[in-house]
């Protein structure tokens, strides 16, 4: 019997094992088909959830948007109000069967149109981002061994100042350069040294460990893109199909900033995104894996009602987010903005705080505290 196949008979995980005894108490089950697990996809750059969600019955939506407004006779139609970008196509059967969320006029009170600075907001859920360093997500799992892995150079909502977090950008190369790593062994009493060997050896273990969950992962039935965002996914896919119970993931899909060219440029990052979120569906119920994971998209804020002068969209505020898993509750959630009683920057003004959103997240999906009902529980 291999190491796998010996935590697998156990129930356990990577996690368990690095845990102490007394913070087994607060890890997530590990128990086979019981995991919980959380996919972040941050749209980097402000997406605009005007031409994703599209309100295409209201004529305010076309007179803003001479250029780059959807024309009626494409859009995906979900409601007599709201439809999809062609774009998304891929994503109505999950749609269709219940398993997709659209959360409506996300925001909040501190909107901030600096890049930097927004997305620090969102990654805290904090406001008052002045001092603040750990990740929501960091904090949910302030005890927990192992808070997530960011398939990305960015840890985001995964970062705290004593919660581990991985970025790995392929879980295949890490299991085979962990393992490269010399077992040093030194009787210094350098505490700087103590520390990094001590490092080296939880990186071993690791390592190690995920080679050998990686060994026996059914392939992909649905392979994804060969872009950067579809081999994100494929390792997203090959840690979860490995068996390992980590909380989140997390990747990016960049490049959503369009200040010009809009169409040209927001068709084609909707059509990837949509296209993986459907490949992982479908990879993931074939091994029966779909309703362990809840995939969110999220982004430091919308795009601006009016176009520009240059055919595209500048920084806004409230925004339209997906949740998508076999456990999600399928509609609409939160009230879409108005068009026509925008902010004083002729902004849309957001109705569903994000923090909110979170808190779902962390109490209705992790169970890490009394669950919330009414109009955003989406789990």
């Amino acid at each position: 019997m291999n190491r796998r196949e010996f935590l697998k008979g156990l129930g356990l995980s990577t996690l368990s094992l690095l845990a102490a005894p007394s913070l087994w108490a607060n890890s997530l089950s590990t128990m086979a088909g019981n995991r919980r697990i959380l996919i972040l996809i941050e749209l980097k750059g402000g997406n605009d959830g005007l031409n994703t969600l599209i309100p295409y019955a209201n004529p305010a939506y076309y007179s803003a948007r001479p250029s780059i407004a959807i024309n009626r006779s494409k859009v995906l139609t979900l409601s007599a109000q709201l439809g999809l970008n062609p774009a998304l196509q891929t994503l109505m059967p999950a749609w269709n069967e219940g398993q997709l969320a659209w959360l409506q006029g996300v925001g909040c009170d501190a909107e901030n149109r600096s890049h930097f600075e927004a997305i620090e907001v969102w990654d805290t859920a904090r406001v008052d981002i002045q001092g603040v360093n750990d990740g929501w997500i960091a904090q949910a799992f302030a005890q927990h061994p192992l808070a997530g892995i960011a398939i990305d150079t960015n840890l985001g909502p995964l970062y705290g100042n004593n919660v581990s977090a991985l970025t790995i950008a392929n879980p295949q190369n890490f299991a085979q350069n962990g393992a490269k790593i010399a077992n040093l062994k030194s009787n210094s009493t350098n505490k700087s040294l103590q520390h990094i060997l001590s490092v080296q050896s939880q990186i071993n273990m690791l390592s190690s460990t995920i080679a050998e969950y990686l060994k026996d992962i059914p392939a992909a039935k649905d392979p994804f893109a060969i872009s950067n965002f579809g081999q994100s996914l494929n390792s997203v896919y090959m840690l979860i199909a490995s068996g390992l119970n980590v909380p989140a993931y997390k990747i990016s899909l960049e490049n959503f900033d369009s200040h010009t060219n809009h169409s040209l440029r927001h068709q084609p990052l909707l059509e990837s995104l949509a296209q993986g979120i459907a490949s992982m569906r479908t990879n993931l119920k074939r091994i029966g894996m779909w309703d362990e994971v809840v995939i969110m998209t999220y982004s430091e804020f919308g795009r601006r009602l009016k176009e520009n002068a240059s055919k595209g969209t500048d920084h806004g505020a409230a925004s339209v987010h997906l949740v998508a898993g076999g456990k999600v509750k399928g509609g609409f959630y939160g009230e879409y903005p108005s068009l026509t009683d925008l902010d004083e920057r002729g902004d849309l003004i957001y109705s569903t705080d994000f923090r909110d959103i979170y808190s779902i997240i962390r109490n209705n999906w992790w169970g890490l505290s009394e669950k919330h009902s009414g109009n955003l529980a989406f789990v």
